[in-house]
């Protein structure tokens, strides 16, 4: 390595002693002076490294902490650029969008460029994003293209180099607001210091200018986020935009075709929608016309599109000119739709289709980057080393002879390198490149002021935050009353949320319900003598059973070994993987299920059902009773946690209701199964009773309200019949009525619903029930007759209850559990 390798500037730090630069390579900081828009960046990290120095451990903490779920780690330096960089930047990606924008409309109206001294018809055809079905697509004002990314790399001449446009369903959007925000809050003061432009308006002008577009489309009808849900790798991003713009976030079955519109359904009915940001491909978004294997979007939507009737944006088939083998085109684009030269280059690009290109790229494969013209991997996920290396790239030269209009070549790039910090904490230089956004607003294209930075690093892929100055770049006007106004309302909540919202609920009870019945069991174990042990296993193994959270093989086990289990047998009693309804199948629904409506969730409550997985996942060092019994306790206290953090933040909504509407019927469910387990028969114990009262988390309660032993009445009325007591059956009955009185589709006419009729007679059936007769009536077998037919009635009503809510609500979402 050179002297010219070396930043002599940096290395009086301590902290830049390994910063390192190749002489190939253009360097971010300089070689010799450090540029004027690091240097207040720089001063703010260049602190000495000794691990006693406060500040130092911060920023080794800051590392840690920032790396949150995304694809990669996010480095605390940001990345900077200078006033000059940046107005080239956003002069020449807005000019660049619209001219896409422009091949875009010409490709799908009139085709002109389709001509001679235009675009080779091989280019347009063969490429599979290009779709016939939206030809004469009516987009509102000419606009196909609402959102476009662009990847930038600095060559060593410090010329800033566009290497991939991205028009289809460009990510990372989400990834750079998330990124913003971790940076702004774990570097405020360098933040205020610097001045840097904050994103909020930028996002309120794109949001409020997809309203007006969908106004145009349809005045009456709200905007929605299609993804293809959970299962997509960039889903957290996805929910992440929709908590910040207002939008739902729906997928396919949340979405249906009716007349000339597109309809969400919603637990009022079919809600009407005027515009559908879409986070899927083209193909993916319509079963009919486009890709008949897709589960993911519309059937019909290509039609209600084209015709104009809702806004899809981008507007259907617009990925046609997101391919490289594009690149080398534009500049004869340019001229042509815009009479202007191409402001910003591209990376020297050429397809294979034309004679004269093809005798290049033969004549210098070896240092050409030669792969295919129309398929690509989004570069958010996929190495830098796809700018970088040369060479035929799994590909044949044969091939490429034979099928020529197939590849694309292009020359590789020796990226500039940037600043980043090693988890050593020292300063490390590593290859970079920018994504940055362009949206189409009222006042037309604007450039996000900020972007990701993507450094290949030894240590893996980072990225970074990118900042901009408030006076590089003009403020973006947002029509903010306007915007604000057309924020969606509870009432627009997606069937399928709302299903997803109850079954969450129920999951979670029933998790609390397996957790408490294993915790008294131990409990009980340990503390009985020995018949008193079997007693009550033998009474809680049935209710485990009947509560399908154990198998009976597994209960048969743990009967035979009771204290003498193995430690290698103790996870899979606890957590039985053959077991349907088991405490392992049903801690994975709740994580399946709250990633689901990941967008109804605060990052806080976020954060508890992670710490709930993660106290799940040390289950498989439980090698004992107490290890159980201290597994059980840390499993109830999150659990806890998140009922409180749902009860006292969430808005008293549909989704809320649908929320405690599941664990009520649970919660109740589960009462009336630990009565009948125990005390229909007239054989009891009293280590039964305080099983009873243990199982229903009633023990304070009463002791405090009854100073004597366990009697049957006593506990009746308190478990049963005891409308104060937030664990009785008759409290569950009553918040139901309550929350089913809120709902839509229960006023409909003037008489009774269904829900409205069962409910009040389940609660008048308890009202009117006495305590004494139901723990005294004994048949001559010795069973409580009139408490059994009772808990029967009652546990009849509550599964008809949810299966009324299915029908109502949920069925047509096609997912109900």
């Amino acid at each position: 390595m050179d002297s010219n390798d070396v930043n002599p500037t940096l290395g009086n730090s301590p902290r830049f002693v390994d910063y390192r630069v190749a002489s190939a390579h253009y360097d971010e900081l300089g070689r010799g002076a450090i540029p004027h828009h690091w240097q207040q960046v720089l001063e703010h990290f260049a602190i000495t490294t000794d691990p006693g120095n406060p500040e130092d451990r911060r920023q080794d903490m800051l590392v840690r902490n920032l790396d949150v779920v995304r694809p990669s780690r996010l480095d605390p330096i940001p990345f900077v650029l200078s006033d000059a960089d940046w107005q080239q930047i956003e002069s020449g990606l807005v000019q660049r969008a619209g001219l896409l924008n422009a091949v875009v409309a010409d490709l799908y109206r009139v085709r002109s460029l389709l001509s001679p001294n235009g675009l080779p018809p091989a280019l347009v055809f063969s490429n599979p994003k290009f779709l016939l079905p939206p030809h004469d697509y009516k987009a509102p004002r000419t606009e196909f293209l609402q959102l476009i990314a662009f990847d930038l790399g600095r060559s060593p001449d410090g010329q800033w180099r566009v290497l991939a446009d991205w028009s289809e369903a460009p990510q990372g959007l989400g990834i750079c607001l998330e990124n913003r925000i971790a940076s702004a809050q774990a570097l405020p003061e360098l933040f205020a210091e610097l001045s840097i432009n904050r994103l909020a308006n930028f996002f309120d002008a794109f949001a409020t200018h997809l309203q007006k577009l969908g106004d145009l489309c349809r005045p009456d009808g709200i905007t929605v986020m299609l993804s293809s849900g959970p299962e997509q790798a960039g889903y957290f991003e996805h929910t992440y935009l929709g908590q910040y713009f207002g939008f739902p976030v729906v997928e396919g079955g949340d979405l249906t075709v009716r007349g000339n519109g597109v309809w969400l359904k919603t637990l009022e009915g079919l809600k009407p929608v005027n515009a559908l940001y879409r986070l899927i491909p083209s193909r993916a978004c319509d079963a009919l016309q486009l890709d008949p294997r897709s589960l993911d979007g519309v059937a019909g939507l290509t039609e209600i599109a084209r015709q104009g009737w809702c806004l899809v944006a981008n507007a259907l088939g617009t990925g046609v000119v997101e391919n490289d083998a594009f690149m080398s085109f534009l500049p004869g684009m340019s001229t042509l739709l815009l009479d202007q030269e191409l402001e910003l280059p591209s990376l020297a690009s050429w397809w294979c289709g034309q004679d004269e290109a093809l005798a290049y790229v033969e004549r210098h494969q070896s240092e050409l980057l030669i792969q295919s013209a129309f398929s690509r991997s989004d570069s958010l996920h996929a190495s830098l080393s796809h700018f970088q290396t040369a060479g035929l790239d799994a590909t044949s030269l044969d091939a490429m002879v034979s099928e020529p209009h197939a590849y694309v070549a292009r020359e590789p790039i020796a990226l500039s390198h940037s600043p980043y910090l090693s988890t050593s904490g020292n300063l490390q230089a590593a290859p970079t490149t920018l994504r940055l956004f362009v949206a189409a607003t009222e006042s037309g294209y604007r450039l996000l002021p900020g972007g990701i930075a993507r450094l290949a690093t030894d240590e893996g892929e980072i990225s970074k935050d990118v900042w901009v100055a408030q006076d590089v770049l003009p403020e973006i006007a947002a029509d903010t009353p306007g915007w604000a106004t057309a924020r969606r309302s509870d009432r627009d909540l997606p069937s399928r949320t709302a299903d997803d919202l109850f079954w969450l609920g129920r999951y979670l009870e029933r998790c609390e319900s397996g957790v408490r019945s294993y915790r008294s069991l131990f409990t009980h174990v340990g503390n009985s003598d020995l018949e008193g042990q079997r007693q009550t296993a033998a009474t809680v193994m049935d209710l485990l059973v009947s509560l399908r959270m154990l198998t009976q093989a597994g209960a048969n086990q743990f009967l035979t070994q009771m204290l003498g289990v193995r430690e290698r047998d103790w996870w899979s009693i606890l957590f039985d993987e053959h077991s349907k309804g088991g405490l392992l199948k049903t801690l994975e629904n709740v994580q399946r299920v709250a990633l689901h409506v990941r967008e109804r969730l605060s990052g806080d409550a976020w954060q508890m059902f992670v710490a709930l997985a993660e106290t799940a996942r040390t289950s498989r060092r439980v090698r004992s009773v107490p290890d159980a019994i201290e597994l059980m306790d840390a499993l109830i206290v999150n659990i806890s946690a998140l009922t409180g953090q749902t009860q006292e933040n969430m808005t008293r909504g549909y989704g809320w209701r649908m929320l405690d509407l599941g664990r009520r019927i649970e919660r109740a469910q589960y009462g009336i199964q630990i009565l009948r387990e125990v005390v229909t028969s007239e054989s009891y114990s009293p280590p039964q009773m305080y099983l009873l009262l243990d199982l229903s988390d009633s023990m304070i309660t009463y002791r405090s309200r009854y100073k004597n032993l366990p009697v049957l009445e006593n506990l009746l009325h308190l478990l049963l019949l005891d409308e104060s007591n937030p664990r009785s059956v008759v409290y569950q009955i009553v918040r139901l009525r309550e929350h089913m009185s809120f709902m839509p589709l229960e006023q409909t006419t003037d008489e009774m619903s269904n829900s409205q009729r069962i409910l009040l007679s389940a609660y008048h059936e308890l009202t009117l029930a006495v305590p004494e007769k139901l723990a005294s009536v004994v048949s001559q077998a010795g069973n409580r007759t009139q408490l059994r037919r009772v808990l029967f009635r009652l546990d009849a009503t509550l599964t008809e209850l949810s299966e009324i809510i299915t029908v109502t609500y949920f069925a047509h979402t096609e997912r109900s559990r």
